[in-house]
Order: C-alpha cells, then structure tokens, then sequence
C-alpha cells in the first residue's frame, strides 16, 4: 500500500499556511491556500505518491477535503467544505460582522 502525502491547510499568524514535509509555503487569502494544497496533492499523485488534502478545524482537529484518484480535479467549488472564516486553532470564533446600510442622502463628491 502506498501511503498518501499529506498535504495540511492551516490558519497561523493571520497567515494561511500548507504544509507537507519540508514544504511550507505562505497564503494571504484561505482560498488561494486551498487551491494551491489541492495543486499540489494532485501533482504528487500525478508523480505516484497520492496526495490527501487536510484543513486544520481546530488545534486536533483535521478535515480531509480532497483526495488524489478519490476526488474531482479541479475541484468544483460545491465540492469544498465551506471554510471561510475559520480561526486560527486555539481561538474563538467571533460574531459575524453586521450589515451596514448605504447612506439614502443621495449627496454625491463633487468634481474638480
């Protein structure tokens, strides 16, 4: 049996970070970290060491959202676990942010 590369997708420093062995490469935005993880699997697979794709829910808590041969590629966006939003491990989720509602006064700038 051949075992599956594991390629993690973890929130640290306000940075999205993926990880795999020596392999550490840095995110701004949770999206592009994903993308690139999955990018990544799939390559390893592709090279025949199968990649698994885990995102870090919590300081012990690992979801596996994409598999090498198992799951679709490229991935369609439904088929991803929602993960927007998702704290760093160890810290709590804080409220949602409020609508805020565009100003009716109908003033606009005026051109120079």
């Amino acid at each position: 049996m051949t075992t599956m590369v594991q390629f993690i997708v973890l929130k640290r420093q306000g940075k999205w970070v993926v990880q795999c062995n020596d392999l550490e490469r840095f995110f701004s935005i949770q999206r592009e970290a994903v993308d690139a993880a999955i990018r990544f699997a799939n390559d390893s697979g592709k090279e025949g060491k199968p990649g698994s794709v885990l995102f870090q829910k919590s300081k012990t808590e690992f979801e596996t959202i994409w598999t090498y041969g198992e799951s679709p590629y490229p991935p369609q966006r439904s088929d991803l676990p929602a993960t927007s939003g998702t704290p760093e491990p160890g810290q709590k989720r804080s409220a949602p942010p409020q609508a805020v509602r565009p100003s009716m006064s109908g003033s606009r700038p005026k051109r120079a």
